[in-house]
Formats: C-alpha cells, structure tokens, sequence
C-alpha cells in the first residue's frame, strides 16, 4: 500500500489553517455589563415664567488621552442634559431660559506604582480620574440682555486599581458620573429657587 504525503506547500497550508482554528477556538467574548440611562423623572420639575429653554454646550471633548469623558457610559455632558429636559420646564413668558454646559470633562493620570518583587503580591492604585462640571444657567430678554443667571461648579475624583476590568472600569465611571451629579442636582435646586424665585410657577 502507498501512502501519499502532502507536498510541502499543502502541508504548510494545513498547518496554517490548524494553527488559525486553534487560535479562534481560544478567543472568549467579554459581554459588556448593561448600565441603566440616568433619569430624573422622579425629581420634581421646576417650572419657570418663559417662553422656552435653551440647552447650550460650549464644552468640546477632545475625544483623546488624558480626556476620558467620551468613554463613560453616560458622559457627564449627557447626564448634563438629561437633568435639564427632565427638571426644567417652560410654562410661557416673554424670557427664554438657557443652560449652558461649559465644562463636563473627566481627565485620567496614570499613578507611579511600586515595581518591586513585594508589589507582585498587592494590588496597586494605577490611575487617578478627575471629573469636572460648570453650568451656567441665565434669563435673558427679547433684546438679549440678562437681567439673572447662575453658575454652579461640582468636582469628584476617584482613584482606580491596576488590572481593572472593562465591567469594572465601565463601574467606577459611572459612579463617578453619578456622583457628581447629585453635588449638582443638591445645589443647582438651592441656586435656583434662591437666585431665579421671581421667575418661578
């Protein structure tokens, strides 16, 4: 009987082929962790005397390292807007409400870590996330001019360990988001209802 063997570049096709279905066979799929959309529905809704509300994003991401604000599940901006279409209401008047989002920016720095053979054995703080947001909300007139307005700033920072996960990573952003938001969500209502009272309903 005579067994025929692949020629040498059959052989190195097969080769190859096994070694890609090997390697495929090897692949997981990391599934993403699903994290609600922020809503403030249940919050009451402050009703102002104008004829519309404005909502107006000056702050422009630069979409690159150390910025990391474009990588939350909820970007500071989007929470940002959330509030003000859940929050705000216009019930008619001569004035228009306008909510300017100036900053809404998460900056990540990466922290010196210890490389010694101890640090093998201890999970380290590699990276620190600072979050920021300013607001600016004023009534203006038909001719422009702005007889109140109001200008609210909140901060968190958080640092985060090495070997973060996606899921984990994914987290402690949107914690930070949330966070954040509650300092304004606190403040912003006590500005407003002491700075804006006459343009309440």
């Amino acid at each position: 009987m005579t067994v025929r063997l692949p020629g040498l570049p059959e052989f190195i096709a097969l080769m190859v082929l096994i070694t890609v279905g090997a390697l495929g066979a090897c692949q997981t799929t990391v599934t993403r962790t699903v994290i609600p959309e922020f809503t403030y529905k249940h919050l009451p809704v402050m009703s102002f005397a104008v004829a519309r509300i404005e909502i107006v994003e000056t702050y422009r991401s630069p979409l690159q390292s150390p910025n990391v604000e474009h990588l939350f599940p909820t970007p500071i901006a989007a929470a940002l807007r959330r509030w003000a279409d859940d929050r705000l209401e216009a019930v008619g008047g001569a004035y228009t409400l306008r909510f300017i989002i100036e900053d809404a920016s998460a900056t990540i720095e990466e922290l010196e870590t210890d490389k010694d053979l101890e640090a093998l054995f201890t999970t380290e703080q590699a990276e620190r996330i600072d979050t920021r947001l300013r607001v600016k909300i004023e009534i203006t007139d038909e001719n422009g001019a702005v007889p109140a307005f109001t200008n609210t700033e909140a901060a968190r920072t958080r640092t985060m360990p090495e070997n973060v996960s996606l899921n984990e990573r994914d987290q402690i952003y949107n914690d930070l988001t949330k966070a954040l938001m509650n300092d304004f969500n606190t403040s912003q209502e006590q500005i407003i209802r002491e700075y804006f009272e006459m343009y309440l309903r």
